[in-house]
Parts: structure tokens; sequence; C-alpha cells
């Protein structure tokens, strides 16, 4: 792994005990789940997806295309084949924090928002799903995907469904419990 991503685990890892003291959530599984989210990353594209092929991982046309998004499936992998990493709870938040799911428990949801709002992290509305994260996670996973959308359409990017099901799934969450 390279220093800078290593860095950046370490940022992830300490947004997501934050977060974890906040919410309520185990501090040790949060802990090894925030560190080990990209360990695959040190693979280059090609890599990737030639280990998801030999893992038979389905990959989708978007992921074919970026196969970055294919590195937090692969990162519960190693996590559990090279750090022994047996804990499913932490496993599935490693394999969801790319794109996350509908329905994410709350470790996955921390680890979703960690990954993107880190103080690392510098894009549009970085500050302000920081700000969410602390008092409404589910807020906070709408308007990191919606900042995602964004920032695919403008640069000509394809957007995976997943984001757009993610988004959709917490924002009418969201409408439910406001009526």
């Amino acid at each position: 792994m390279k220093p800078e991503r290593f860095k950046h685990s370490l940022r992830v890892q300490q947004m997501v005990l934050q977060l974890s003291k906040s919410h309520k959530v185990d501090l040790r599984k949060a802990s090894i789940a925030g560190l080990l989210h990209d360990v695959s990353r040190y693979m280059n594209s090609n890599g990737l997806l030639k280990f998801a092929e030999k893992l038979k991982i389905r990959i989708d046309p978007i992921s074919r295309l970026e196969p970055k998004l294919l590195h937090a499936p692969l990162s519960a992998y190693i996590a559990r084949k090279k750090f022994g990493i047996n804990n499913r709870q932490i496993l599935s938040a490693i394999s969801h924090h790319t794109l996350g799911s509908p329905n994410m428990t709350t470790l996955e949801k921390i680890v979703y928002i960690a990954d993107h709002i880190e103080e690392g992290r510098t894009h549009a509305g970085a500050a302000r799903a920081r700000k969410l994260a602390k008092r409404n996670m589910d807020q906070a996973i709408v308007a990191i995907s919606s900042s995602m959308i964004r920032y695919l359409l403008d640069n000509d990017l394809p957007v995976h469904p997943g984001t757009y099901k993610v988004r959709n799934h917490y924002l009418i969450k969201e409408h439910e419990q406001k009526t």
C-alpha cells in the first residue's frame, strides 16, 4: 500500500472511531473495518479485475470500466484470508464501504460515511456531510451519494446503479420518517 493510501486508511479509522462513539458502535470492530477497508487498493485496475475474476466476483459493466469499484469486496476477502478477520459485521462493512447498500447496519453506514468524509477529503459536500454524520447518518448518506452523482455527471463519468439505489433508499426513508 502506498504511503498516501495508508494515511487515508488511518484517517478513516480515526473518523470511524469518532462516529462509533457518537452512534454507540463497538469500537474494536469499527477500528478494524476502518483500517482494513482499502487493503486491496495496492492493486492497479488490471490487478483488481483479474483478482475479482479469479474469485468469481460478478463484474458489472461499470465496474469493468472502473475496476476500483471492485476493491471493497476484494478488501473484505483479503481481510478474511490474510488477516484472519472472520467477523461478518466487519467483513460486510468493508465490502459495502464504496457503493453502500440499502438497509446498511450502523457499522456499515459508519465505514461508508467515514471513507467519504475523513479529514483528507476536500471534495464539495464533505464538510456538510461531516456535520450531518454526527447527528443523522441517513442524511449524511444522501448528501454523500448526491455529491458523488453530481461529480460523476459533471465529469461525464458513468454512475453505478448502486449509487442511485442507495441515495434513493435513504432519501425515501427520510421522507417517510417526516410523514
